[in-house]
């Protein structure tokens, strides 16, 4: 079977992944992509990027004169802020063995096809949570010793201490990169051989040798020729300004312009206990951020998503069972076929990748989500989506997204972490 004849079987798989998958890939994007009237802004990126205006200060200038005098002209300061782009790319081979091996009925190739496409889905899908939470660096996890120069014990997914799980966005057969802590300088690049998880400790083994490991370097993900330092899109880490650590969002600067930021609570501090999260916390938040931005959750709660750990939604879930004074109202269904406890009719999902200790309230109509490229084959106009590998018996496909994920109103986001939280329930083994 050529290539041609390998791509006509495939695309009549392929909508699977633009269609179904996407939109669904985490109860977060499930919202923001089937957002209908009230939901999310969706744009589609031009050459020159998405441009938008932020409000900075609040209306002011009515006045009042016995002599009927009129004021001076007065108008909100607005700043221009501007989203970027990010690439994003999956890639699959399959052996001329295989090819051959199931070549003699349509039906078992497509098998082989179908088979394909649903790992590069998967790996789509798995990717899309991670950089949901992240903060646009990209970072999997930071080392925090080494034994030589193939093994590291590594912490801290998305490089968030206390985050959870050291291998939580890492597995074996991945090819990543060792950084020093600031990501200006690579160690190496090997693919992961063997993953051992003891706690929030994760030991890695590399195939290859990486001379120079150290504690703080950082692990993202890598090719041959580069790699994914500051090449994610954003995540809600970095657009809700976590621990006031990015001030800087789509070119606007909370440290100079105080409106462009998201309220930041602290557990135990700004809440009574950071052992026993309750609902009063979250109506802590809810009013907050409606008196810094005007989006009231409490008379707007189909417009926002409380987002937290499984951990933290039954902790949640048990002081809202046991005290019922504003309470869980009932299960409640939300975009994209799922289920959510309903807090006064706020949804509150978990989602195991979401950072450990923190609970997110998202405010749906305020983020945006940018479109150059929607997820597809990387190919030129008719070439084939199925390559040759140079000096192999075998076909490479790659599927590509170009997108970015933020928001035009950031203050009507806001998050409470530090929260007690050691429960894990994640695909860590």
């Amino acid at each position: 079977m050529t290539d041609t004849g390998i791509a006509g079987v495939l695309k009549t798989v392929y909508s699977n992944v633009r269609e179904k998958i996407v939109p669904i890939a985490t109860p977060l994007f499930a919202n923001i992509k089937k957002g209908a009237k009230g939901g999310s802004r969706n744009f589609r990126w031009g050459g020159n990027g998405v441009v938008f205006d932020a409000v900075m200060s609040r209306p002011v200038g009515m006045t009042a004169s016995s002599t009927g005098n009129l004021p001076p002209s007065s108008a909100a300061v607005e700043k221009q802020g501007t989203f970027n782009i990010k690439r994003l790319y999956v890639t699959r081979e399959v052996d001329g063995l295989a090819i051959a091996g199931t070549g003699s009925t349509e039906a078992s190739f497509v098998n082989l096809a179908k088979k394909l496409v649903e790992e590069a889905k998967d790996a789509i899908q798995l990717g899309m949570q991670e950089f949901s939470h992240s903060d646009g660096r990209g970072v999997k996890a930071i080392l925090s010793s080494t034994a030589d120069t193939t093994h590291c014990v590594v912490t801290s997914p998305y490089g968030i201490s206390g985050a959870g799980q050291g291998g939580l966005l890492l597995d074996v057969g991945m090819y990543v990169a060792v950084l020093d802590t600031t990501g200006t300088t690579q160690r190496g690049a090997a693919e992961i051989t063997a993953v051992s998880n003891s706690g929030d400790n994760a030991t890695l083994t590399f195939g290859s040798a990486i001379a120079g490991m150290g504690a703080t370097d950082i692990v993202v993900a890598a090719t041959s020729a580069d790699n994914s330092f500051n090449s994610f899109p954003n995540g809600l880490t970095n657009i809700m300004n976590r621990g006031g650590s990015y001030n800087a969002l789509h070119i606007l600067d909370a440290s100079t312009s105080p409106r462009w930021d998201t309220l930041r609570l602290v557990a135990g501090t700004d809440t009574p206990d950071a052992a026993l999260p309750t609902e009063f916390d979250i109506w802590e938040l809810a009013t907050r951020v409606a008196g810094r931005s005007g989006k009231d959750a409490k008379l707007n709660p189909g417009e926002f998503m409380l987002l937290t750990t499984p951990g933290l939604e039954r902790k949640f879930a048990e002081s809202f069972f046991g005290q019922r004074s504003i309470g869980i109202d009932k299960m409640m269904d939300i975009k994209g076929g799922f289920k959510a406890v309903s807090f006064s009719g706020i949804p509150m999902i978990s989602d195991p990748w979401c950072p450990a200790g923190v609970v997110y309230l998202v405010h749906l109509p305020s983020l945006s989500w940018i479109d150059a490229v929607d997820w597809g084959a990387v190919a030129y106009e008719d070439s084939s989506v199925w390559r040759p590998i140079a000096n192999k018996d075998a076909y490479q496909t790659s599927f590509r997204a170009y997108l970015q994920l933020g928001t035009t109103f950031r203050s009507a986001h806001g998050l409470i972490s530090g929260y007690a939280d050691s429960n894990r329930y994640s695909l860590v083994m």
